[in-house]
């Protein structure tokens, strides 16, 4: 078993952080065309990220990964291009698909759980394909 090292963890949870300011960002930009409740759900979103980026922080010594699972660099590359696809969002479900990828993969790297990572990993990627894919459709 590897162990996410302290230094791997802190970068890791900068990132979740990174994408919960880009999320919030979004949603500021957008606030014209959201309604109160998709206005909550997304300032939520941002929220959990945020909260999950501080669990990290605090239990980063203790974070193992299953060598045959996934490396840290995988990870970090999902989180990047997650925080990149937040720039292209261009509807309330893709905010939410995103964030909801995204606060499923925090879950899973903060509670340690090596099992359901890759499947975490691969619904931010999915979300963030759909993403540049629909903005890749509209000519954009």
């Amino acid at each position: 078993m590897d162990k996410l090292n302290p230094d791997d963890a802190f970068e890791l949870g900068n990132q979740f952080r990174d994408a919960a300011i880009a999320l919030g960002d979004w949603r500021i930009s957008h606030r014209a065309s959201l309604t109160k409740a998709q206005w909550d759900e997304i300032d939520q979103q941002e929220i959990r990220l945020l909260n999950t980026a501080s669990g990290i922080y605090t239990s980063a010594i203790g974070l193992v990964l299953l060598d045959s699972e996934v490396a840290v660099v995988h990870l970090q590359s999902s989180l990047k291009a997650a925080r990149s696809a937040v720039q292209r969002i261009a509807t309330l479900k893709q905010a939410l698909d995103l964030a909801s990828a995204l606060i499923l993969f925090a879950a899973a790297v903060s509670s340690g759980n090596a099992a359901a990572i890759p499947a975490a990993i691969l619904a931010v990627n999915d979300a963030t394909i759909a993403i540049v894919q629909r903005q890749g459709s509209d000519g954009t």
